[in-house]
């Protein structure tokens, strides 16, 4: 889904989903309705010094108006609650990317974030406290505030949704806050891959337990976000063992550097003659010296045969592999190739193409590391091409 860069915040990039844009009228909808307007309004009413008219909220637009405003308010609480994280994440010079506000919440996409288990913990725990203290600053405004019925409705339901949030956070759902915590605490007195597993495994049985409440209560967006949970505890339990498994190993130890290349000249049929003779479906386009492209089979099976002696693989070459230098980490790479969405990336030492590595001279080494048999067996984990 595309992201919309909206502005920055301390110099952090915040971005808008194109599913917030969906999802934000519906919640706004949502809050607007009677029973919901009734629920919040009677939670309001016990916290605030100030008792609600509920009959004014419910008169005229006041309900869409209440929705809307309390809608975005929450979304403003969930901005807070991500840059508690960056913002602590910043205090251990971890670099943050930049924080997306999507159907599910919030992202705040950190780079490196140290494998220390108290580093994580402080991380981690400082959005659900940033919520508390965006809950508490909304209840001292019940107490300020001029007695306009929803204006109060609108800070009191604040003040308990990004509680609520703080709390929901906090369940030990990896890679939730809380699951976070989980293996932080895990990570004091075992390794780091191994606390990710444990934390992973608890995360996918509250997630099992979440989609069961969501489908007995019938409450979809419960149900999204347990599958969301299951899905990324997997996906993020596959990365750590990978991360510790590639931990050491640099670029030069996997890439390929006997590399077959063609020019952009060569035409499609030379091309097709070459992919017969030697069994290689993917070559570089390699022109003077530097790598402009990559021609594979399927990119050339769409050329007419009587065309194929007239276009060349410039004709029809994919974009050029992200690169990287030998000396770069593995893990690394396998994560700049994950992110190009492609099956191959470049080696390039000062400015010169030395090599590549494919997505199976990862699986290849993957198989060595663990000591793992046929290679049919082994496949990169989802996410990895």
């Amino acid at each position: 889904m595309r992201n919309v860069e909206i502005g920055r915040i301390t110099g952090i990039p915040i971005r808008l989903n194109a599913t917030l844009v969906v999802f934000l009228p519906l919640l706004a909808w949502l809050i607007s309705r009677e029973a919901q307007l009734l629920f919040y309004a009677g939670v309001v009413n016990s916290i605030s010094p100030r008792s609600i008219d509920v009959a004014v909220i419910q008169s005229g637009n006041m309900p869409i108006l209440a929705g809307v405003a309390t809608a975005i308010g929450l979304f403003v609480g969930v901005l807070l609650h991500e840059l508690g994280h960056s913002w602590v994440a910043r205090r251990y010079d971890v670099t943050i990317a930049s924080i997306t506000l999507w159907i599910f919440g919030g992202m705040a996409h950190m780079e490196d974030l140290p494998e220390d288990w108290d580093i994580e913990l402080y991380v981690a725990i400082a959005g659900p406290v940033m919520s508390v203290l965006v809950g508490a600053a909304c209840y001292v405004l019940l107490f300020v505030l001029p007695g306009q019925p929803v204006v109060l409705f609108v800070v009191g339901s604040l003040a308990v949704i990004n509680v609520t949030l703080a709390v929901f956070n906090l369940i030990p759902a990896f890679p939730m806050d809380g699951g976070r915590v989980l293996r932080a605490l895990l990570a004091r007195s075992r390794p780091y891959a191994e606390a990710t597993q444990t934390a992973a495994t608890a995360g996918k049985l509250i997630a099992v337990l979440m989609a069961v409440f969501a489908v007995l209560a019938f409450a979809p967006l419960l149900l999204l976000i347990a599958m969301f949970v299951y899905i990324a505890a997997g996906a993020e339990s596959r990365t750590t063992v990978l991360r510790d498994l590639f931990r050491g190993l640099t670029v030069r130890e996997l890439m390929s550097t006997d590399v077959r290349t063609v020019t952009p000249e060569t035409t499609v049929a030379a091309f097709v003659d070459r992919v017969v003779t030697e069994r290689t479906t993917a070559y570089p386009v390699m022109e003077r010296g530097t790598v402009t492209g990559v021609v594979t089979l399927d990119s050339v099976q769409k050329v007419p045969l009587e065309a194929r002696d007239s276009t060349t693989v410039a004709d029809v070459m994919g974009p050029t592999p992200p690169t990287v230098g030998p000396d770069a980490d593995a893990f690394d790479a396998l994560v700049t190739m994950s992110s190009a969405r492609g099956d191959r990336i470049l080696v390039v030492e000062s400015g010169r193409f030395v090599g590549q590595i494919t997505s199976a001279d990862f699986v290849r080494m993957i198989e060595v590391l663990q000591g793992l048999g046929p290679r049919d067996e082994v496949e990169l984990p989802d996410g990895y091409a």
